[in-house]
C-alpha cells in the first residue's frame, strides 16, 4: 500500500462505522406521543375520545396488517387483554385503510377496539412497527416499546401499570 494513501481506508471505516451507528439508533428511536396529538377513528368512521379512556391506563399498539411480527404479538395482546381488561384498555392503531383493518379484525377473533389514524405514522415519528406505548391512568406517557413483544413481558408491563 502507498504509505500517501494509508488514510482513505481508514476514513472508509470511520464513515461504515458512523452509518451503522447512526442507522441502529434511528431504529431504537422512539418518539414521545402525547394523547392530545392522536387523532383516530373507530372502524365505523366515529372519531374516538381518548379522554374518554383515561381513569385507567392505554395500551396503544401502532400496527400493521401486513406486518408480521405485529401479527405474532396480537395473541399475547389477547391474553393478556383478558386478564386485565377491566383494568386496562387496549387500542389498536393502524394507518392503512379502514376496509383493510376490518378485513383483517373480522378475520380474527381479536377483541380489541381496533382504529385507524388520520396521519400516517411517519407524522408521528414512527418509522417502523410494531411500536406500542404504555399511559398511565392519567393519560401520561410512562413507557414505550419499539419492538415485538411477547404476552409474558406485556403481562409484566401491565401489571406494572396496575399497581
Amino acid at each position: 500500500m502507498n504509505n500517501k494513501n494509508w488514510y482513505l481506508p481508514v476514513i472508509i471505516l470511520l464513515l461504515a462505522i458512523s452509518f451503522f451507528v447512526a442507522r441502529k439508533f434511528k431504529k431504537s428511536y422512539a418518539p414521545p406521543i402525547e394523547l392530545s396529538a392522536i387523532t383516530i377513528k373507530d372502524l365505523n368512521g366515529n372519531i374516538v375520545d381518548l379522554s374518554k379512556l383515561s381513569g385507567k391506563p392505554l395500551v396503544i399498539n401502532f400496527w400493521g396488517t401486513w406486518c408480521g411480527p405485529c401479527r405474532q404479538e396480537l395473541p399475547g395482546f389477547q391474553k393478556v387483554k383478558e386478564k386485565f381488561g377491566g383494568k386496562v384498555n387496549f387500542l389498536m392503531v393502524s394507518d392503512e385503510p379502514v376496509d383493510k383493518i376490518i378485513k383483517f379484525k373480522d378475520a380474527n377473533n381479536y377483541t380489541f377496539l381496533f382504529a385507524q389514524l388520520q396521519k400516517p405514522f411517519h407524522d408521528f415519528g414512527i418509522t417502523s412497527v410494531p411500536f406500542t406505548y404504555f399511559y398511565d391512568a392519567d393519560g401520561r406517557l410512562i413507557y414505550k416499546k419499539k419492538v415485538e413483544l411477547s404476552g409474558e413481558e406485556l403481562e409484566e408491563l401491565v401489571m406494572q401499570m396496575i399497581d
